[in-house]
């Protein structure tokens, strides 16, 4: 256990150092969320109903989701430019709690969107950002990375595995934003597309941290969307694992996985 906690520490500590010096995971992480949130302060301020925490939550949320999504689509690919895959798929660790690391890092340093996006409410516009339940907040929250980083590990043998679905998981940063309800209620979207939000787990990541931050959600609402998160993040992890199973195969015995 021990052995395998230190192979995650280091794992994320590298991917979390990458990411730091990578400009378009800066902008994924920090310059997009900012604008995002400037502009949605700017067009929605004036509201009789405006409430300044749900657009900081939203625009949180915006670059956890960006910064998961081409991370982990591209995370084993990067590995394959840098000439480092094949040696990671020969050792003896398993691939699978390597890239756990490096999903795990890559969520540490997405974090920068949550406190830019306080920064933004709180010190550009002055607003007064209090959460009314913080417990219940922080327990969605760990709640929500878990489930993103599930639905990470599924991206990162997709991305590799499969171009076309590769090409797909880049096209889907700004219908989630929308589908998972991160800047407005999924209430405003056609009828038919309300059951595909609830089958993606960021809509219930946003559920949860919107109902706690505004305080709307008791602790059985809570629960209900911990659940689903919890749900869907299992399904996500399971199918993850078969397909990093198959990512070795083209390793170790077909030796395609430099080709594919």
């Amino acid at each position: 256990m021990r052995h395998a906690l230190r192979i995650v520490w280091m794992a994320a500590e590298v991917q979390a150092r990458e990411l730091a010096v990578s400009g378009f995971m800066l902008f994924a992480a920090v310059f997009q969320p900012f604008f995002i949130g400037v502009t949605a302060m700017f067009m929605l301020r004036h509201r009789p109903d405006f409430d300044p925490v749900y657009v900081i939550v939203g625009t949180a949320l915006t670059g956890l989701w960006s910064t998961l999504l081409f991370s982990g689509s591209g995370v084993i690919n990067h590995e394959r430019w840098m000439g480092t895959l094949e040696l990671l798929a020969a050792s003896p660790t398993s691939l699978f709690l390597i890239f756990s690391g490096k999903l795990i890092g890559t969520l540490v340093f997405s974090l920068l969107s949550l406190v830019l996006s306080y920064a933004i409410g709180a010190l550009l516009f002055g607003y007064d950002v209090t959460i009314a339940d913080p417990l219940g907040f922080v327990v969605s929250m760990l709640f929500a990375l878990v489930s993103l980083w599930a639905l990470g590990m599924l991206f990162a043998p997709l991305g590799i595995l499969w171009r076309t679905v590769g090409r797909f998981l880049t096209g889907i940063e700004y219908p989630v934003y929308a589908l998972a309800g991160f800047l407005f209620p999924i209430l405003l979207l056609p009828v038919w597309s309300i059951p595909i939000s609830y089958a993606l787990s960021p809509y219930w990541a946003a559920e949860a941290l919107h109902g706690a931050s505004r305080g709307e959600l008791d602790l059985a609402g809570l629960a209900r969307t911990w659940l689903f998160l919890a749900i869907t993040g299992a399904v996500a992890i399971v199918a993850a694992y078969r397909l990093f199973g198959v990512v070795l195969v083209r390793a170790r015995r077909a030796g395609t996985l430099a080709l594919s």
